[in-house]
């Protein structure tokens, strides 16, 4: 059977697919992509068990047929022939025969394929607890909090960003219980939807990855499984197992002292201190005065470092916090706004960082102890 396809939009189409099947899977037929023809178009799919990545292209073909290969190796060649048609000849052995319409090369290459029958079966997009959105937005609210979430295996609820929608709003949490960030945005359209799910942070890239400026794309979830459909592709994913930890009770709701800071000067002088700092505590310790922040690190086999800054403050009180300069950084690297407020209520109570102009995205950082009369 044949199969006339557009070199450039078929590469690009296995990449999207192939970008999560690995040479290192127990189970081999994983480190195929499944192609599903008909007539007009190709359907290509891939799985790790954990996640699956659907993508659909327009092709002429004389028939139906399915099979399985390898995507890196079917990718490998196409990038290496010219943009144009390509032409597929399929046998009844799953032999994949592929040469290009381009009459400057003279050759014929040919992929060993298999049959489906050991592929697993892939859910479909379910239809329920669908919610529709911008995809700008959906990239935005999973951007500004990614950087929260944990890495380490052992507390999974952590590996992921929390997406729960309440009372027409989409929220993201993400947090790794040393630091917390979330974001709020109000949904455009309608709908009688509530609930949440943890997302995978495997899943997340693979989502950033297909997410674009412009357009819509559209999202459900169950208890097992979320399911997103962007463009031509659609990517289902098992959810994080587990209940995460109720992240209104971790953001203080008031502070004795408010501080607005100018965000560049700010980032711009935690870089330059943190450089005396060691992992992976990173300590800096910050000193807040009625209208003066002053940031210091001190370590014995490295050196010290001090500056100030003009901060706005409502209190003429005084301040002093330890707090992780990487986990600092992170949070005002996500803040776009001229300047940010801060708020604090103890040298051991969370302090919160949020932009100027939108309340709907805040960070919280837990301070590090200070040892009298020790920076380190």
């Amino acid at each position: 059977m044949r199969i006339n396809i557009d070199k450039e939009s078929f590469l690009k189409s296995i990449i999207t697919a192939d970008s999560i099947t690995s040479s290192k899977n127990v189970n081999t037929i994983l480190a195929n992509c499944l192609f599903n023809v008909t007539e007009n178009q190709i359907e290509i799919v891939s799985t790790d068990n954990e996640m699956a990545i659907r993508t659909k292209i327009e092709a002429v073909s004389e028939g139906d047929v399915s099979f399985t290969a390898n995507g890196k190796k079917l990718s490998g060649i196409l990038r290496e022939l010219p943009n144009g048609e390509i032409v597929i000849d399929i046998n009844d052995t799953m032999l994949l025969s592929i040469k290009t319409a381009s009459k400057d090369i003279r050759g014929r290459y040919s992929l060993v394929g298999t049959t489906t029958e050991n592929y697993p079966e892939i859910p479909v997009f379910e239809e329920k607890n669908m919610i529709e959105i911008d995809q700008s937005t959906l990239k935005e609210i999973i951007k500004k909090v990614m950087y929260a979430a944990s890495h380490d295996t052992v507390k999974n609820i952590f590996n992921g960003v929390l997406i729960s929608i309440e009372n027409g709003n989409i929220i993201s949490v993400a947090s790794d219980s040393k630091r917390l960030s979330m974001m709020s945005r109000k949904l455009d359209e309608e709908n009688n939807v509530s609930g949440s799910f943890i997302m995978p942070l495997k899943t997340i890239s693979e989502i950033l990855r297909l997410l674009d400026s412009t357009g819509r794309c559209r999202f459900s979830f169950n208890e097992r499984q979320c399911f997103f459909k962007i463009g031509n592709t659609e990517i289902i994913s098992r959810v994080v197992d587990g209940l995460f930890p109720d992240y209104k009770n971790v953001i203080p709701s008031d502070h004795s002292m408010n501080i607005v800071i100018e965000t560049r000067k700010f980032i711009d002088s935690v870089r330059r201190i943190m450089v005396f700092t060691k992992e992976p505590t990173n300590k800096i310790i910050c000193k807040f005065n009625a209208n003066l922040l002053t940031i210091e690190a001190s370590t014995p086999d490295l050196g010290e470092a001090e500056e100030e800054l003009d901060i706005d403050n409502n209190s003429s009180d005084s301040m002093t916090v330890g707090i992780n300069s990487q986990f600092l950084l992170d949070s005002l690297k996500e803040i776009d706004s001229f300047s940010i407020k801060c708020g604090l209520s103890g040298q051991m109570s969370p302090i919160t960082l949020l932009p100027d102009n939108d309340d709907s995205y805040i960070s919280v950082v837990m301070p590090i102890q200070i040892r009298s009369g020790n920076t380190d």
